[in-house]
């Protein structure tokens, strides 16, 4: 049993371990740039994932925080001289201070409305984005933004990118994840399961919710500001509402609620087509096609993703089984019971 448990708290420090040699071994640009951009995607899927895993908010709208932080970071260094950390810090907290103000109308509608409202938000921002010619440049974009440096050492080649997200991309899930297993995390699913008995208990939900939502922005600002020092160049179409479709197929892919969901489902939903597009470049076409079918496939089989918690608890397909062995007869329902 101590066996068991020591490879399991051993098994997060051999996968960074393995990730961190991963340069080593493949070497050139084409891998280390899409392992780069999958660890960003997989940040973007960790902060829909607080939202909608543990706090149980359909938020449609992430791309526009992804688009807050890439902007944010990129003006603070090209025109305030503003060192890059400094940048990074302000970038995630930009975008956090704006989930949070966003919440509050957010949170007076339920459901599907909650979803209407992201999504409008994420097109406002488009909008304004694609428009502000004096800060964005437009459809222009801001070209040349300057590579993440630390310590007066410039993140230029694809190597020192990838180890330079990879490391602050283990940081955010280690913040996650220790969040979430704390009270706050606990009261996040308390609201989920029946925000109804948590308010009864005397949860402060309004607040722990406006908590849910600064928190998965502020690591999707975090996220764009990676990208933007990484990719050189910020434009609106790279924030658009298609972008927030595929950070919530990467959640609920992976695993709602799970850590290392949020890494599968960035794995599965962007490196594998990426890595592919030379030889099938239609796959990336028709991508979010594609998950769309696997979340259909998903809601059948496995309702909370591959990794997720609950995952084969609920579901049509637990309760068509239930129909089945109660038309079967009473030995077949014990026999459904006992699975």
């Amino acid at each position: 049993m101590r066996l068991a448990e020591l490879a399991k708290r051993a098994a997060p420090a051999c996968s960074l371990a393995g990730l961190a040699a991963l340069p080593l071994v493949l070497t050139g640009h084409f891998w280390p740039h899409i392992l780069t951009i999958t660890m960003i995607y997989a940040m973007l899927a960790l902060g829909q994932n607080v939202i909608t895993g543990w706090c149980g908010l359909l938020t449609l709208g992430q791309a526009a925080f992804l688009g807050l932080g890439a902007y944010c970071s990129a003006l603070l260094v090209m025109r305030f001289a503003a060192p890059w950390p400094l940048a990074f810090l302000g970038a995630g907290a930009f975008a956090g201070g704006a989930g949070a103000l966003l919440a509050i109308p957010c949170l007076r509608v339920k459901s599907d409305f909650l979803s209407l409202v992201t999504i409008a938000f994420n097109q406002l921002f488009f909008v304004v984005a694609n428009n502000w010619m004096d800060v964005t440049r437009g459809p222009m974009g801001l070209p040349r933004v300057p590579a993440a440096e630390i310590f007066g050492i410039e993140m230029r080649s694809q190597d020192s990118q990838f180890w330079l997200v990879l490391a602050l991309a283990a940081l955010t899930f280690l913040g996650v994840s220790r969040l979430t297993s704390g009270p706050i995390g606990r009261a996040w699913s308390m609201i989920r399961d029946d925000e109804t008995a948590a308010r009864a208990l005397g949860v402060h939900v309004t607040g722990y919710k406006v908590l849910a939502f600064s928190v998965g922005c502020f690591v999707c600002g975090l996220a764009g500001s990676l990208y933007a020092h990484c990719l050189r160049f910020v434009s609106p179409d790279m924030f658009k509402l298609e972008e927030s479709l595929i950070m919530m197929q990467m959640a609920i892919l992976g695993g709602l609620a799970s850590i290392p969901g949020s890494a599968l489902g960035a794995f599965l939903m962007i490196m594998i087509p990426e890595a592919l597009r030379s030889s099938q470049p239609w796959l990336i076409t028709l991508r979010p096609g594609i998950g769309g079918a696997i979340l259909v496939a998903l809601m059948i089989w496995r309702p909370n993703g591959l990794l997720g918690a609950t995952a084969e608890a609920a579901g049509p397909l637990a309760q068509w089984r239930k129909s089945l062995a109660h038309l079967l007869g009473p030995h077949s329902s014990a026999a459904a019971g006992a699975k």
